[in-house]
């Protein structure tokens, strides 16, 4: 590894343990190496934070997604996988429950500093891009610019769920919740 990566591998694991708090001294110790390489390599400790971060959440919930999605049979309802899926939410959000929270830490100061989008955009066009493609293959039948949408779909729900099961766990829609409305939606 190089710097670059060892500061990333550091400032993701500084994060999980303290949060926001993490210092560049902290990481630069951590990757064992100088401060000034976080300057050289990302600009600020705040960009490297932001790209740790956007990875740390990305891989976590990002694996638990791919597998979940990919045991779906291809060519199964895309409305009922859909639900079905959402219903499992909160086993997935488990399983990374200190990445969302980091993740939500990390937000709360981009909003605050007023620079989400520039970190933000690209995270959320990259989760909605590796969406698409693995609901491609569960829906091959469906066209790109649907695929698309229906990615665009899971990214909202699964950023917005996150933080309704972060809050209040037990108020999370369950897949049968989500399949009375999509019904409801799709009704004539």
């Amino acid at each position: 590894m190089g710097n670059r990566e060892d500061l990333l591998r550091a400032a993701r694991a500084c994060l999980l343990e303290r949060g926001l708090s993490t210092t560049a001294r902290d990481i630069a110790s951590e990757a064992g190496v100088s401060l000034a390489a976080i300057g050289y390599h990302f600009g600020t400790k705040d960009a490297l934070l932001a790209q740790a971060a956007t990875e740390a959440i990305g891989e976590a919930l990002g694996s638990w997604i791919d597998e979940t999605l990919r045991a779906t049979p291809a060519g199964a309802d895309p409305g009922k996988t859909f639900a079905e899926f959402c219903g499992r939410l909160p086993e997935g959000f488990a399983s990374v429950r200190t990445h969302l929270l980091t993740s939500l830490e990390h937000l709360t100061r981009l909003v605050r500093t007023g620079t989400p989008e520039a970190t933000m955009a690209p995270a959320l066009r990259q989760s909605t891009e590796a969406l698409a493609a693995i609901l491609g293959t569960v829906h091959p039948r469906l066209s790109p610019a649907e695929l698309d949408g229906l990615a665009q779909l899971y990214n909202t729900v699964i950023n917005g769920a996150s933080l309704i099961w972060l809050a209040a766990p037990d108020s999370i829609p369950t897949a049968g919740h989500l399949q009375h409305a999509i019904a409801a939606l799709t009704s004539s």
